[in-house]
């Protein structure tokens, strides 16, 4: 009897790196007689690829080229049948996959209330999307989280476009909780996305890093593709896709489902939007951030939309108590050259460190972390972390901490010695912050027996996490990149972010209730720089200075914060799970 060819399940996956022209082959199944004669089995082997190469597009694994599968009381039998898929069809899959992603986000705002009313009509898209809401595999879960803001001064358009155009400024304007973040053209049939969909404005391939600022929460590693579209007039949606769906081999440990955000205009100048997070990840470790991770605290989309907002804020920072002339250009300088301490300082803290700056040379096992600083010649350089908690609330440790900090840093000569007597008070030279006070940068003016040392600091809070940096600066660095005036030598150059090793703070509510929660996270770093003509510097040696530093913040943070005396210190480093004291 003649059989008629079965087409079979289609196993073509879109690879986003894929720019071959050449048309994909689909084998069929094909005939096997089964060795169990009269028992009514036929079995069916999938011929031409390997096992490798078979992927469902609901992530589950296909049957390799040399596994055979019984098939109870078939009436046909099947021959081989060859199917090719055209650059088109690659593209419609494609154009698809972005459909039902945009119909996803658009569905999650209006389930969580916002001013979404109605979901797109985009046809039969049910396999996709529930494809998008398969529940996560043992040791994973799911976050998803809605938030809504007003964004002055900005339009709907052009944070379509500060988002899609640039993942440089993307990264700026959501940093520090986007640590890194790296930008490419699609390739293959990706990048005729806008001739499938004319709305689609731009698509770029991104691969983000996300860090909380502590050595205790692993680094989340993302890679997904993101597009912009516009909506209807003056309307538009991010929209972005894991690359799970295009790339099964892209490096990623968090997958970012169909996440997004959804802009429209709101009065002449500004505009309103909608920030959807939507995330697979790996199940928290028990430890000191368990409780703000699992509430969604920490990388919820209240945060992403605060730190959004605090960005923008920050680079409309005016001087105040002005009293010295500052340069037309000093204001650029200090928004970069703080920007890049608070760049280091996430470093440091990163599940990974730059490699070609710093060294851990402290055990994983070790709740703190010693590096070796390999950038600075002048001294012997290391930087300390550690993390632990702090019974008070956030706003009093970030006030008790805004002196604390400029103490620390400015004032050390080497790690091996005693803090330098002074004659007097630093003296504030300026500010230069935010109108609502959420981000000032501060520059201090002190006299020791030395000499004149300068101190920077940068204090930024917000209801999530603030951070208090600061840094010393030589007179020159002063002269050359801040004052305006007969002494003033201002350049421009690289050479001005030689140096941006800072010492300082970062700041989390341990809970919900924002700078008001009953209890705060702290991760403290500090320089330690040692004289390369005294004697030999060994990691016990600089832990121990570091432990003296670290020991001596706790006491006053429980004396003058916490208002509890202590004989001891008893505090707060987690590892695995449990306290243990210093």
């Amino acid at each position: 009897m003649n059989v008629k060819p079965f087409p079979g399940p289609s196993c073509i996956r879109l690879y986003a790196d894929d720019d071959d022209d050449r048309d994909f082959v689909d084998e069929g199944f094909a005939e096997k007689k089964g060795k169990d004669k009269g028992k009514g089995i036929t079995e069916c082997k999938y011929k031409g690829t390997s096992s490798a190469e078979l992927k469902t597009f609901g992530g589950q694994q296909m049957l390799s080229a040399d596994q055979t599968i019984p098939r109870r009381d078939l009436s046909v039998a099947f021959k081989t049948y060859k199917r090719q898929l055209s650059n088109y069809q690659r593209l419609q899959l494609a154009n698809n996959y972005c459909k039902a992603a945009y119909l996803e986000v658009m569905s999650l705002a209006k389930e969580a209330g916002t001013w979404v009313r109605a979901k797109p009509r985009l046809g039969n898209l049910d396999d996709l999307v529930n494809e998008f809401r398969t529940p996560p595999l043992p040791g994973r879960k799911m976050e998803v989280s809605v938030a809504t803001a007003v964004i002055p001064d900005v339009l709907a358009s052009e944070i379509a476009e500060m988002m899609t155009l640039s993942s440089n400024l993307w990264s700026k304007l959501l940093f520090p909780l986007v640590k890194y973040v790296e930008g490419s053209n699609v390739v293959g049939s990706l990048q005729y996305l806008s001739y499938a969909d004319v709305s689609i404005k731009a698509a770029v391939q991104m691969y983000a890093e996300l860090q909380l600022p502590t050595t205790l929460v692993p680094t989340r590693y993302f890679e997904f593709l993101r597009y912009g579209k516009e909506i209807m007039d003056g309307i538009y949606i991010i929209v972005d896709v894991s690359s799970r769906y295009s790339d099964p081999f892209a490096k990623r440990n968090s997958e970012r489902r169909p996440s997004g955000v959804i802009i429209r205009e709101h009065g002449p100048e500004d505009c309103e939007i909608i920030w959807i997070e939507n995330v697979e990840v790996d199940e928290t470790r028990e430890n000191l951030y368990s409780t703000i991770i699992g509430s969604n605290l920490a990388y919820g989309a209240h945060r992403w939309v605060t730190t959004l907002l605090w960005n923008l804020k920050r680079d409309k920072s005016s001087f105040s108590d002005l009293k010295i002339d500052v340069h037309p250009g000093a204001g650029s300088f200090l928004l970069a050259l703080t920007q890049a301490m608070k760049r280091f300082f996430m470093e440091c803290v990163s599940q990974h460190p730059d490699e070609t700056a710093l060294t851990v040379i402290t055990s994983g096992e070790d709740p703190i972390r010693i590096l070796h600083n390999k950038k600075l010649n002048e001294y012997i350089s290391f930087v300390g972390v550690n993390s632990f908690r702090v019974q008070a609330k956030p706003l009093s440790v970030f006030q008790f901490l805004m002196k604390k900090d400029l103490q620390l840093e400015q004032f050390r000569v080497f790690g091996d010695s005693e803090t330098n007597e002074v004659d007097e008070e630093p003296e504030l030279l300026f500010t230069f912050g935010t109108d609502d006070k959420s981000n000032i940068i501060s520059l201090h003016k002190r006299v020791t027996k030395e000499g004149i040392v300068y101190g920077l600091q940068e204090a930024s809070m917000d209801e999530y996490c603030s951070f208090i940096l600061s840094k010393t600066l030589t007179e020159d660095t002063v002269n050359a990149h801040i004052v305006c005036g007969n002494k003033s030598i201002y350049e421009d150059s690289k050479s001005r972010m030689a140096n941006i090793t800072p010492s300082g703070f970062a700041i989390m509510p341990d809970g919900p209730g924002g700078l008001h929660c009953d209890a705060s996270l702290v991760t403290f770093l500090v320089q330690l720089y040692y004289d390369p003509l005294g004697n030999p510097v060994d990691v016990e040696f600089v832990r121990k200075d570091f432990l003296s530093d670290l020991n001596s913040i706790i006491r006053e943070l429980n004396e003058k914060v916490v208002g509890e005396k202590t004989n001891g210190i008893e505090i707060i480093h987690l590892t695995q799970g449990k306290a243990s004291c210093i």
